[in-house]
């Protein structure tokens, strides 16, 4: 999940949840303790584990939560290298929040404990997708109780759609079509600057990838040990996003910000994000939908997701477990999901009629998630993503050719994967 792929306004800072209610209830646990969560993401998030430490502390009211939430504005490489740096200095977190672009990385230096045993012990989270479990696991053991997922859609405007004469997405959409509704919506003054650009050429890992994936490829190899790039469909897919700007005109170059502000302004008619963006939109105003990403080999488009871990640091691991029981309770999950958070792992908070009331196709995140493939998390996740997209960027702004950066990103990649192979020696 990506999860650089949250560009959000709060601040990482560190909040102190408060005792709950009555220390002295009968039917509390005495027990004294203090737990710290790092977390992820804006005020949706913020918002729903709020509440949830609560609910724990309903059951534990002599526990204290201390929580620090990271926006995720540098990107997933920078917040391993921040827990890294946790770890290394011996200020570790008992729960972490995170995202399966870190997982490997993460549990390949063994920070985290494995959690089969607290999941077999619960039998409420069988309402989890099995493949959120799956990705969550590590050398045959699972590391990460999912918390809620994002596939990449296709965002759209409809007001601008209409003022267009343009007919809205229908599934199946091809590339092509995406192309000639991406001019028409992409709008000029008399001297032919751009008043509204027709999409946005993804600047980030996360969001490109369901161009590589529609055309049956992608960066890496299916277990993510090498590059891909010389996949002449990966030079395909490169291409038509570079004509997309440099041809066609309807997209900026991809700089270092999103372009979030211009979509929730009108600016921009087509975006490609997931289901985080709905807490802003809603706060606009905006008149949006989702569509499936266009295809040109099939409709197969990208996962990520987060999930949370229990350091193997943690001095109070049961009390850790209890506290993730209600990080992921339906209550949670609901809440979070309904205030425009991820999609709820669990299907059942996925159907709520609050969840589905926007946007109109809501349905369709949990309908297209057998047509996903998780975004590539290799161990050295952190060097490949800055490698891809300091390439990616330079053929979107024709600095290099395509050709030219398919092979030097190849190069870089590969020497990764070999520095990678030789340090777990």
């Amino acid at each position: 999940m990506n999860l650089g792929k949250w560009k959000l306004a709060l601040a990482a800072a560190g909040l102190v949840a408060g005792l709950a209610l009555h220390p002295g209830m009968a039917s509390a646990d005495d027990t004294k303790a203090a737990l710290r969560l790092q977390a992820f993401g804006g005020d949706a998030q913020l918002t729903s584990i709020k509440h949830a430490v609560a609910r724990f502390n309903e059951k534990y009211p002599n526990v204290t939560v201390e929580i620090a939430m990271d926006p995720i504005s540098q990107g997933w490489g920078d917040y391993v290298t921040h827990i890294l740096g946790q770890f290394s200095a011996h200020k570790s977190y008992d729960v972490y929040g995170t995202a399966i672009e870190t997982f490997k990385a993460l549990t390949s230096r063994h920070l985290f404990i494995p959690l089969d045993d607290f999941i077999a012990k619960n039998p409420s989270f069988n309402d989890f997708a099995p493949n959120l479990f799956k990705y969550g696991s590590y050398e045959g053991k699972v590391y990460f109780m999912p918390i809620g997922w994002n596939n990449i859609m296709i965002n759209y405007n409809r007001k601008l759609f209409k003022e267009a004469g343009v007919d809205l997405p229908k599934a199946g959409w091809t590339w092509a079509e995406f192309r000639e509704i991406a001019k028409k919506l992409t709008k000029r003054d008399a001297a032919g600057n751009v008043l509204q650009f027709g999409y946005e050429v993804p600047n980030q890992n996360f969001f490109v990838q369901p161009w590589f994936f529609s055309n049956g490829t992608s960066v890496l190899n299916d277990d993510w040990t090498h590059s891909n790039m010389l996949d002449p469909k990966v030079s395909e897919s490169l291409q038509f996003l570079h004509d997309l700007i440099q041809v066609d005109k309807v997209s900026p170059v991809p700089g270092k910000d999103t372009m979030d502000n211009q979509f929730l302004a009108g600016q921009v008619a087509m975006i490609s994000r997931g289901h985080w963006i709905l807490e802003n939109v809603k706060k606009a105003g905006v008149d949006m939908d989702i569509a499936i990403p266009p295809t040109k080999v099939d409709d197969t488009t990208v996962i990520g997701f987060g999930g949370y871990a229990v350091s193997a640091a943690s001095k109070s691991p049961d009390l850790a477990k209890a506290l993730i029981a209600e990080l992921t309770s339906v209550e949670t999950q609901k809440e979070e999901g309904e205030l425009g958070g991820g999609v709820p792992g669990r299907k059942s908070a996925a159907e709520t009629p609050g969840f589905l009331a926007f946007p109109p196709s809501a349905a369709l995140y949990y309908q297209t998630l057998p047509h996903t493939k998780p975004v590539a998390s290799p161990a050295n996740f952190q060097e490949v993503e800055k490698i891809f997209i300091r390439y990616y960027q330079a053929m979107m702004s024709d600095e290099m050719t395509i050709a030219d950066g398919v092979k030097r990103c190849h190069e870089e990649l590969e020497a990764s994967f070999k520095r990678l192979a030789e340090a777990s020696k």
